[in-house]
């Protein structure tokens, strides 16, 4: 320990010299100068987007938009008025859409967090520490779909957290309204400050218009909570004790069938085992003041989550899957390293090559015995949480205990067997000027029980939205890490950095990483080890009036892995994207080249089931790309790309197509089709993933979704069925059906799995 915490030394001075240097004389601050008096009012607001009560009937809080796009600086097509008023439990937000051809207003969305882009719709943030980088973020659309979640560090909001509020929406022959009510036990505030941030956008699907009131520009999106407004006048809410409890019941059953007989409970020696299932859990959210929110939750069950999309991996690398656990997303801002994509996934950090605490692997360890990477769910205890503020410090303490976990023994194959263990992750990030930190992490454990296992790390962000005072985004992120495995010394650190400038008509970013052979976080994710990473891209987008084009892309993308355990490079590839049209309507065409170089250092099983290896040696190789995308407004859309080239020592042929019907708001179904076909010297193979999706909302608090996949690598149909019945919002109702087919020695799919799960919540509120 005392070697790592002399590395972090060195590299906390190193990072924070050559930020000092090189930016600090850049960066004059910004500040938004819009400001609403919020107004109070005597009792309880009916909450069904009428609009008639009285406090709707005054003069609105905001008289207008400002135009985003397609013209910025102009008046809105459609007007669009904020009320803003507050009693002392909730706050009330209040918008009138203005719309004077209100048949053509899109609404095709109705479930919890649905994807709103493409629909007419109302988003908004609120920054109630009034830091100017952290915020809530509420949306929703004419079909009163309710969308939330959380903005860290001024980057695109994370859907995942699930906030107790409401919204209604009505639909009139002058356009559409929403009226918003969000208590104040929802959100975390420090009382003491009398200003919150405050923004609020609208889009207008017929046209693509969106106008915005605080910081219209091209150059700045809704999330950045440095360039919203502010609304003060907030006076004596109440968070209540600021007690959440929340219990859970769940019943249901499991069920296994394979071609291998199990050792079962019983002792009896049988092919499929049946196992009915009940438990029960709590989670306890217990604000312990206005700043810092401890989490609590024993005997946890994640019954209702979504199963992961299947995707086809053609790489020597594993492949990134999103955390989807709420547990664990909620507040999951504070837990991110080193991260500077504004709209990538929240957790994907330095363009995936690093993140040094990945969620995902506290209770789910990938099972040496399954090839196609599958993972065991192994139960979490207890899990204790704690995030928020100290002053200008954020902080974030995660620590779990996990249950010993055992597969069922088959007969000609032992049972594997994993310990309980603890795993922990601390975070803190000192906040200076308007959007910079300077931040560490410490994690320990292993959740495979193989080694005793440590990792620390420092980062710093030097950000602005006023570049060189002209309006534009620029940021600089460097970081050190070190990890202390048992029995593994040297070569165990990684540091980088990048420099971005983000902006509507240029983009660019220079990456740089070094990543040691023996670095090893287990709590996190690195494809691959040993090797030395440059990266540039740029774009240029500029926004011509002709040809209903929107905009137009040119954009170039060139990265390089030198491998620092060969001596040598391992990976080039160039990507340059001469073409790619967006157009008012919506729709998208555009085209892609790109020049790889492979080096394989030792032989690559590329398909092991057709036992094709690709030998050790440099390959070069070229693929064209032409995509076309039709606008996501329209009742029937369609995605599709087509490319082909050399591949290592062949060719290959890749095709994708997803198609969309939004018969209504309430009924959506899509299919999507990705096939391979690689024809090597070694051999020759295909592979096919096929995804059916068919959702159906009754109501905005009741939707029920069905999923299958379909993939040739481990011929399996999986499906899940998930109905979700908000009773009220934090109180909800699932029933959820897992199952699977395996593809047979005789092409037959066969039943091999089945999960059933009836899961209610209810949150009880002090």
């Amino acid at each position: 320990m005392r070697l790592l915490y002399r590395h972090l030394r060195c590299i906390t001075a190193i990072v924070i010299n050559a930020s000092l240097f090189l930016l600090l004389p850049l960066w004059p601050l910004f500040a938004e100068d819009r400001e609403i008096v919020i107004r109070p009012v005597p009792g309880k607001i009916q909450l069904d987007g009428l609009l008639d009560e009285s406090a709707w009937q005054a003069t609105p809080s905001i008289a207008n938009l400002t135009q985003v796009e397609p013209r910025p600086g102009e008046p809105p097509t459609e007007a669009t008025k904020v009320w803003l008023a507050y009693n002392k439990d909730s706050l009330y937000i209040a918008v009138r859409c203005e719309d004077r051809n209100p048949g053509q207003i899109v609404a095709s969305e109705m479930a919890r967090d649905a994807f709103l882009e493409e629909n007419d719709s109302i988003e908004m943030i609120l920054d109630t520490y009034h830091d100017h980088r952290n915020a809530y973020y509420f949306s929703t659309n004419p079909a009163g779909a309710l969308v939330d979640g959380r903005v860290t560090e001024n980057q695109g909001a994370a859907l995942e957290w699930d906030g107790i509020w409401n919204v209604r929406t009505r639909i009139d022959d002058r356009g559409w309204t929403a009226e918003f009510e969000i208590p104040f036990k929802t959100v975390g505030f420090n009382p003491g400050i009398s200003k919150w941030g405050f923004n609020i956008s609208r889009f207008l699907s017929r046209g693509r218009e969106t106008s915005r009131w605080a910081s219209p520009t091209l150059d700045t999106q809704i999330f950045q909570t440095v360039k919203a407004g502010q609304i003060t006048g907030i006076e004596n809410p109440s968070q209540g004790v600021g007690i959440d409890v929340k219990p859970y019941g769940i019943i249901g059953f499991n069920r296994d069938i394979t071609n291998q007989y199990i050792v079962q409970p019983s002792g009896k020696v049988g092919d499929d085992l049946f196992e009915p299932d009940g438990n029960g859990g709590v989670d306890v959210f217990w604000r312990l003041n206005s700043n810092l929110v401890s989490s609590t939750t024993i005997n946890t069950d994640f019954a209702e989550t979504e199963v992961d999309t299947r995707q086809v991996n053609l790489t020597r690398f594993p492949l990134f899957f999103p955390e989807k656990r709420s547990f664990f997303l909620e507040d999951a801002g504070i837990f991110e390293f080193a991260r500077v994509q504004q709209n990538g996934p929240p957790g994907f950090n330095m363009g995936g090559d690093l993140i040094p605490f990945f969620s995902r692997r506290i209770g789910l360890v990938g099972n040496p015995m399954d090839p196609y990477g599958g993972y065991y769910e192994v139960p979490l205890r207890v899990g204790e949480k704690l995030t928020g503020k100290i002053g200008r410090f954020d902080i974030g303490l995660l620590d779990v205990q996990t249950g010993s976990y055992t597969e069922p023994d088959r007969v000609d194959e032992p049972g594997f067997r994993l310990a309980s263990k603890n795993l922990a992750v601390g975070r803190i990030k000192a906040n200076f000027l308007s959007q910079s930190y300077v931040g560490a992490m410490f994690t320990n454990g292993d959740p495979t029980g193989q080694a005793s296992n440590q990792m620390g790390g420092i980062d710093m962000k030097l950000a602005t939205s006023n570049f060189l005072g002209g309006g534009k985004n620029a940021s600089l992120m460097l970081f050190g890490s070190k990890t202390k495995t048992t029995d593994i010394d040297n070569r165990d650190t990684a540091y980088g950095g990048v420099v971005s400038y983000p902006n509507d008509l240029i983009q660019a970013q220079y990456k740089w990483m070094n990543i040691g052979q023996n670095y090893n976080p287990a709590l996190g994710f690195v494809p691959r080890t040993g090797v030395r990473i440059s990266s540039v891209e740029g774009e240029i987008a500029p926004r011509p009036e002709f040809w209903h084009i929107r905009q137009m892309f040119f954009e170039f993308e060139y990265s390089d892995y030198f491998s620092t355990t060969h001596g040598d490079w391992e990976t080039k590839e160039l990507v340059l994207t001469p073409f790619q049209w967006r157009m008012n309507s919506g729709d998208m065409l555009g085209y892609e080249w790109t020049r790889s170089q492979e080096q394989l250092f030792y032989p690559w099983p590329i398909n092991e089931e057709n036992g094709i290896v690709l030998p050790m040696g440099k390959y070069d190789f070229n693929y064209h790309t032409v995509m076309f995308m039709s606008s996501q407004s329209r009742p029937i859309s369609i995605m599709t790309s087509f490319g082909t080239g050399s591949f290592y020592s062949g060719t290959r042929k890749r095709y994708d197509a997803e198609l969309t019907w939004r018969k209504s708001r309430h009924f959506t179904t899509s299919f999507r089709i990705d096939q391979n076909f690689v024809d090597l010297k070694e051999g020759s193979f295909d592979t096919t993933l096929m995804m059916y999706r068919l959702d159906y909302s009754f109501t905005p608090f009741i939707s029920l979704n069905n999923f299958v996949q379909y993939d040739t690598d481990s011929q399996n149909i999986g499906l899940q069925s998930r109905l979700r019945w908000i009773l009220k919002p934090g109180n909800e109702f699932f029933v959820v059906l897992n199952h699977n087919w395996q593809e047979n020695e005789l092409d037959r799919f066969e039943s091999t799995q089945t999960r059933f799960r009836i899961k209610l919540n209810y949150t009880f509120r002090f």
